[in-house]
């Protein structure tokens, strides 16, 4: 009989709809090659009963009273991050005592570094288990982020969320067995936050599993340019608004009849407004595959000026052959090369004329794109990490 072990996570991994539910699943998936998993998680209508089936997975679903405003008001008496998942202990921890005292788990698996809290409901019922923290950001960081593109009482409250932040990952660091990064960068501020805990630091780099991206037939390219992700991400949001203001006009200049497709969920105001004058940009929401836009498009972007860890929109790109522009900061975290197996660029000028010149060259994207597959392939297919990541849980 196997082993079983508990994994929580504040986002019900199916379906597998954006970057966070893509790790999250991954992860569970590889470890289920070694573990009988209890997955408790919250309840989701688009869950798929499939999945719910899948051997050796057990899921255990609570339903959701923490919403963003609720949990906005109560990080300011519990000096907590105001992110919701900061908060999942008010709906987790009598399901968590629960199951932990039922199955007297060895292990237990924490799907984000924001739910730190949940450590200490583990602990009192299971004072001995080895708990593996992943975590998904460096979230301080991107919480100073934030705090430095507000003003007025939003800038002093998001500033208080960087601090309350760093406190808790310090506890994070200090409370959990394991703690996994997405990136070299990552797992170094991690790392220099508290030294005597710098070896329970170990990089696991976003992976996808290369069978989800099979096609039976060959997708014609259109004139498109795509931006996928979760459009209620303050680092899309201004990333979509930034391409738009300062990189979209130069491109159409050049290549007047492009499409510019925004593919992801939960669109904030912002990034709808940017359709409502210019029929080029097609806003979707939310749609089943992601990946069947991406296939159909002749460049991804990346122009993102902020974010943590690494980007997997950039690795479903390369894993569906289709040419990536990014920035630096966009690019953070993967092994990449200029003009080899991605194209970098800083400023609107150099991003719009990459981003034409693969327009306008096709055979230079299957070059570039063919070499991002390679890459892919041998770093961050779910093979190439499987067997670090069971060395470790």
């Amino acid at each position: 009989m196997r082993e079983k072990l508990l994994f929580i996570s504040a986002e019900n991994p199916f379906p597998q709809d954006s970057g966070g539910k893509l790790r999250t699943g991954n992860i569970l998936n590889i470890l289920l090659a070694k573990y009988d998993v209890d997955l408790l998680t919250y309840s989701n209508t688009k869950s798929s009963a499939e999945k719910s089936e899948t051997q050796g997975l057990a899921m255990y679903e609570v339903e959701r009273t923490m919403n963003y405003r609720k949990a906005m008001l109560r990080s300011l008496y519990k000096w907590r991050n105001s992110s919701y998942m900061s908060h999942v202990d008010v709906d987790m921890r009598s399901k968590i005592m629960g199951l932990c005292r039922e199955n007297s788990y060895s292990h237990i698996f924490i799907s984000h570094s924001l739910l730190g809290s949940c450590i200490d409901i583990v602990r009192e019922a299971l004072p001995e288990a080895v708990i593996t923290t992943d975590a998904h950001n460096f979230e301080s960081g991107l919480s100073g982020q934030l705090a430095a593109g507000k003003k007025g009482a939003a800038k002093l409250f998001y500033t208080l969320n960087a601090v309350w932040t760093k406190r808790d990952e310090l506890k994070l660091m200090d409370k959990t067995n394991l703690l996994l990064t997405t990136s070299e960068q990552d797992g170094l501020a991690f790392k220099a936050l508290s030294l005597g805990n710098s070896h329970k630091v170990h990089v696991i780099p976003n992976f996808i599993r290369m069978g989800d991206y099979l096609a039976n037939v060959i997708t014609p390219k259109e004139q498109w340019i795509i931006l996928p992700g979760n459009m209620n991400y303050f680092p899309n949001i201004n990333a979509a608004t930034y391409f738009n203001r300062e990189i979209y006009p130069l491109i159409k200049l050049k290549v007047p009849g492009i499409k510019w497709y925004i593919v992801g969920r939960d669109v904030h105001p912002e990034v709808a407004a940017l359709a409502e004058n210019d029929p080029s940009i097609v806003i979707t929401g939310y749609v089943d595959s992601v990946a069947d836009y991406v296939r159909k498009a002749q460049v991804v972007i990346a122009p993102l000026l902020e974010g943590s860890g690494t980007r997997l929109k950039i690795l479903e790109a390369w894993a569906l052959k289709t040419p990536v522009v990014s920035t630096t900061k966009g690019a953070e975290g993967l092994l990449y090369e200029h003009s080899r197996n991605i194209m970098i660029a800083d400023d609107p000028a150099t991003f719009a004329d990459s981003v034409i010149q693969l327009l306008q060259d096709h055979e230079r994207g299957i070059v570039l794109a063919d070499r991002a597959y390679q890459t892919l392939i041998a770093n961050y297919e779910a093979e190439s990490v499987r067997e670090k990541l069971l060395s470790l849980v």
